[in-house]
């Protein structure tokens, strides 16, 4: 399971001004976890997508719509 630190993630976004946080991190959905600060973990075959568990101040930031 690949973890990203929170400075990776904010790097990555700030590369990808008009991207969401899902097609940054290439993953089907992104979760929001309250107990998480500083990581994002990416899950690899969760029923058969890829998805990524954030911290839910980062979801929140790069929410869109």
């Amino acid at each position: 399971m690949p973890r990203l630190s929170r400075a990776a993630v904010e790097q990555l976004m700030a590369e990808r001004p008009d991207s969401t946080l899902e097609a940054a991190l290439e993953v089907f959905e992104v979760f929001a976890s309250g107990s998480l600060t500083d990581e994002v973990y990416v899950l690899d075959d969760v029923g058969g997508k890829r998805i990524a568990i954030a911290p839910t101040a980062l979801k929140e930031k790069y929410r869109r719509g």
